[in-house]
């Protein structure tokens, strides 16, 4: 999965139409945005902050990267989560701004080397429960499976996975994206398991804005 995180980001802000930043947490663990928290997995680390960020919402927050390896000249992560509060409107309810995301977020991070798009299947979104201070709410997980073109003189990723949990909220559409690797690249860093990223979308809680 490709490092290049501003990138990632100048995308996500065409696409959706939005202005987005990131911001860095400060530290792993527990990672509190304001209007989510989240359990990173052991062992992933928090983005540097960006000082060129702006304080444009929605923005992409609490952004941690899992462990990192050189393929080629290129530098990638063998996975990534980070959060996003969208607006939502009759055409765009949370459900579709996660689905819109988890194919962004597949085609943009695990294009082939000569920007050959990956072959991207989408699930339908499952329900989910999540906390928030003053009870459960409703929410759903969108889920992209990802091939990888091939072309990157084998040490590469072949194969990821993209889950995106989106919840309604006052400010319209809390997403939570996790992302990694499921096959191919280096012996060292590993994949992280179907479990790891499972687990960080179920660690999700609202929080009172």
């Amino acid at each position: 999965m490709l490092l290049a995180v501003g990138v990632l980001v100048g995308v996500l802000g065409v696409a959706l139409g939005v202005t987005v930043a990131v911001r860095g947490t400060g530290g792993t663990g527990s990672v509190t945005t304001p209007f989510l928290s989240y359990s990173a997995p052991p062992g992933w680390s928090a983005a540097p902050s960006d000082p060129g960020a702006t304080t444009d919402v929605p923005a992409l927050v609490g952004v941690v990267r899992g462990a990192g390896y050189t393929c080629g000249a290129e530098e990638f992560v063998r996975g990534f989560a980070g959060a996003a509060l969208l607006p939502v409107d009759a055409t765009a309810d949370p459900a579709d701004r996660a689905e819109r995301v988890a194919r962004w977020f597949a085609v943009t991070s695990f294009a082939g080397a000569d920007g050959t798009p990956p072959d991207v299947g989408v699930a339908p979104p499952r329900p989910v429960r999540v906390g928030r201070p003053d009870g459960p709410v409703d929410g759903t997980v969108t889920e992209a499976r990802v091939r990888v073109p091939a072309g990157r003189d084998g040490c590469g990723a072949t194969a990821g996975r993209v889950l995106v949990l989106a919840v309604p909220t006052e400010g319209g559409a809390a997403l939570l994206l996790a992302a990694g690797d499921t096959e191919g690249g280096p012996a060292e860093p590993a994949a992280p398991s179907p479990s790891t990223l499972d687990a960080l979308i179920t660690s999700a809680e609202l929080r009172t804005t």
